[in-house]
């Protein structure tokens, strides 16, 4: 029996087991010329007619290699042509200051979708074979993917198929040497300055030679079971994410903190990946390193942020994490006016009350939140307001003024944070930078007969009032009301 006959058999199974499609379907072949993709044209071109499907094969010239690359467009061109397949050749240009790899990996999907797109096909197949799941899976432990990177190369992800991962590297040689069909090499696949093909060219023959002669086969069988793994937590991921949600839009999502850190590591790791996606960011770059730095900014201290690789803004605020897939913008309330007789106000995250003392308490709870002042020193109304470029106060303790931004500067407030600060602004002097210090001017002496009490309080946090007891009448038993 011929290789090609037992390999279109073999193809025809993996399709039908893996669902990569179903019969009928529009299925875009990306051809670079190599062994692996014109092995894949020569199968589907048989495939074909057994499944009723239609086929478009796509190149992508890079345009680095010159003559080589010409010459690979005229082989795709030749074998396409005797297959009855249409080609498409698309050039691409690359920046060579940027990393290459990358880089070019991205611009050749760009071309796929957006030809998918415009001639309304199915799926975009490529050529990867166990080889090449192997490479992968090696790349992926030594840079701490975790096990979604074991799991390697997947049969399918998305509108993209790897239809060949059923197949090594020789198989597809030789089914094209007995059927005595052309392919290129790509010259650049010598180049270890590649992380790629240093694997691929030192390290997968070494362990070959040296350790375990069938190591593709046993890695392709490993990543299977680890993407068997992945979907698991993937599909209990799901489950978490749903109670560990606070909040979703289009763009952004906030997550419980407290229910978030009763799970696992490896729960949390994959609720966090859930989230990701539910708001369309790029889970493919998201690695252990990212969530390490997740885990640093939910156990500091006050609200931070930070932004990921794959271009995932994450903010910590209160015990809630919001991850966006769009940078965060503040809202900045506008300026609201305290009338002296006023004992309660909101102004943003913040809910103030202001009581008027003419007899300072004996034990005074202070701290940045809760303060007294001298209210003869302040010009009634003052405005509670967010910063504006050139402010200054005299922070309590010093002589002289000192700029607002230096001051955050020197507190280490993150500049995020420093926009929803409120400050208390009576016209001749900011005499309260909210949570953070009074100004000199407003401090009590020994001249002072009036004191403003302030107590600020988030507005996510319930109001803390004494419990009040209540006794039902005929009862001995007390219950106390919060």
């Amino acid at each position: 029996m011929r290789k090609l006959d037992q390999a279109l058999a073999k193809l025809h199974r993996y399709v039908k087991d893996q669902k990569l499609f179903c019969a009928g379907a529009k299925i875009l072949l990306c051809c670079s010329g190599g062994a692996d993709s014109v092995a894949m044209l020569q199968l589907f071109s048989r495939l074909r007619a057994q499944m009723h499907i239609t086929l478009l094969a796509v190149h992508v010239d890079h345009q680095l290699r010159g003559a080589e690359s010409d010459a690979d467009v005229e082989l795709v061109k030749q074998i396409c042509l005797s297959l009855n397949i249409p080609l498409i050749v698309r050039k691409i240009k690359l920046d060579k200051r940027e990393g290459l790899e990358n880089q070019a990996r991205k611009k050749r999907f760009a071309a796929f979708h957006e030809i998918l797109e415009l001639y309304r096909f199915d799926r975009i197949a490529t050529a990867h074979h166990k080889n090449d799941q192997a490479e992968t899976m090696l790349m992926n432990l030594l840079r701490g993917a975790g096990i979604n990177g074991l799991a390697g190369i997947k049969p399918s992800s998305g509108v993209v198929i790897h239809p060949l991962l059923c197949f090594s590297k020789q198989e597809l040689v030789d089914l094209l040497t007995e059927e005595g069909v052309p392919w290129r090499e790509d010259s650049s696949n010598s180049d270890n300055t590649f992380r790629r093909n240093k694997i691929r060219n030192e390290l997968l023959p070494l362990i070959i030679d040296s350790i375990n002669p069938a190591a593709v086969e046993k890695l392709s069988e490993q990543a299977k079971i680890f993407l068997e793994t992945e979907q698991l937590l993937q599909a209990q991921a799901q489950k978490h994410l749903k109670r560990t949600v606070l909040e979703q839009s289009g763009e952004a999502i906030t997550l419980s903190l407290d229910k978030l850190e009763k799970l696992s590591r490896v729960e949390q790791y994959y609720v966090i990946k859930a989230a990701m996606a539910s708001i369309g960011a790029s889970e493919q770059d998201f690695f252990m390193h990212g969530f390490e730095e997740i885990i640093r900014l939910t156990a500091s201290s006050g609200s931070k942020q930070t932004k990921l690789g794959n271009k995932v803004f994450v903010r910590k605020q209160y015990r809630e994490l919001t991850l966006s897939s769009a940078e965060f913008v503040v809202s900045i309330p506008e300026p609201l006016s305290v009338e002296e007789d006023r004992s309660r106000a909101v102004y943003g995250d913040y809910r103030f009350s202001f009581k008027i003392l003419k007899v300072l308490p004996k034990k005074r709870d202070e701290g940045g939140f809760r303060v007294y002042l001298d209210a003869d020193k302040v010009r009634f109304p003052f405005t509670i307001r967010s910063r504006q470029e050139g402010d200054r106060f005299i922070p309590l303790g010093m002589k002289q003024q000192k700029r607002l931004k230096e001051f955050f500067i020197d507190q280490k407030v993150p500049k995020f944070e420093r926009d929803s600060i409120p400050l208390f602004d009576d016209g001749e002097k900011i005499f309260w930078v909210v949570g953070h210090r009074l100004d000199a001017r407003v401090a009590i002496d020994s001249g002072s007969q009036r004191y403003l009490h302030v107590t600020a309080e988030l507005v996510h946090e319930k109001p803390k009032r004494a419990a009040s007891r209540i006794k039902k009448f005929g009862e001995d038993n007390e219950s106390y009301e919060l």
